[in-house]
């Protein structure tokens, strides 16, 4: 018996030696791109593994949508048109933020953000901030290939076109720009980089301003008459998706430490798996 458990030691340790010496030799960019890799496969095939309360959220998000679409998503245009109702006049105030995120552009907004967390990730060796630059930019193209193949499916046309709410055309994978309209780009893109910050940093200070700024480049473009509500509800529905499952992949991975103890010539210890 002891002959047998020393033999698998020895064992376990030339395996144990060997994967610290090829994830010694193994590219820091290989790595990277090994993560993204799976973190962009896991968040597009997230959707067929969904559990129950998902299929439920996905259900009222869908609700929500077609009741927007059928019923309020004109009365909804014609007030921010009008500008005279109370409810409307704090809104178009917070949409003059998301003009200036408009003119701004969204890539421009994701290099001003990542800049500094990468800069700072890097002088002050912050994993975190690290991790994030990383997640943001993943969000980034996430979000936006979602609403790049989502608006040709639809085809919705946009509320400048005063064609009416229901005014679909979908399947046209070359159809003008103001028949792309479901779901808004630049709310998807927002809110899931801000997601991707309130999640990483749940500080009031950072959560609320975050979220508030992804509220505001709703509220622009439908005061823009760019998009209706339901455009920009279920684009920020997907920006929250999202930006929330590249944290929490993240959040797994982190957590999922397999131990394995280990003997190299005359050392021990605990190999952990990050």
């Amino acid at each position: 018996m002891k002959l047998a458990l020393v033999g698998l030691f020895l064992v376990q340790a030339q395996v144990c030696a060997q994967q610290v010496q090829n994830s010694a030799r193994q590219s820091p960019i290989r790595s990277f791109a090994a993560t993204v890799g799976d973190d962009m496969f896991q968040v597009y095939t997230s959707p067929f593994r969904f559990k129950q309360s998902d299929g439920l959220k996905l259900v009222s998000v869908s609700s929500a949508a077609i009741l927007l679409m059928t019923l309020l998503d004109e009365p909804i245009n014609d007030n921010f048109i009008e500008r005279d109702k109370l409810i409307v006049k704090p809104a178009i105030g917070m949409a003059k933020v998301g003009e200036r995120y408009d003119r701004i552009t969204s890539k421009y907004v994701l290099a001003g953000l990542a800049a500094p967390m990468l800069v700072g990730g890097l002088a002050f060796h912050d994993k975190k901030m690290l991790t994030t630059t990383r997640l943001l930019f993943e969000s980034y193209f996430i979000s936006g290939s979602i609403t790049f193949i989502g608006k040709r499916l639809v085809g919705r046309a946009r509320p400048l076109l005063k064609e009416g709410a229901l005014d679909f055309t979908p399947f046209r994978f070359n159809a003008e720009r103001d028949r792309r309209s479901f779901p808004s780009g630049h709310s998807t893109i927002a809110f899931a980089m801000m997601t991707v910050l309130a999640k990483q940093y749940p500080q009031p200070w950072v959560a609320i301003p975050a979220y508030s700024l992804g509220l505001s480049v709703a509220l622009q473009r439908i005061e823009s008459q760019q998009h209706w509500a339901a455009d920009v509800f279920v684009g920020g529905a997907i920006g929250y998706w999202v930006g929330t499952a590249l944290v929490n992949r993240t959040r797994q991975k982190h957590n999922n430490k397999p131990m394995t103890a280990y003997f190299m010539g005359n050392r021990a210890g605990i190999i952990v798996s990050f």
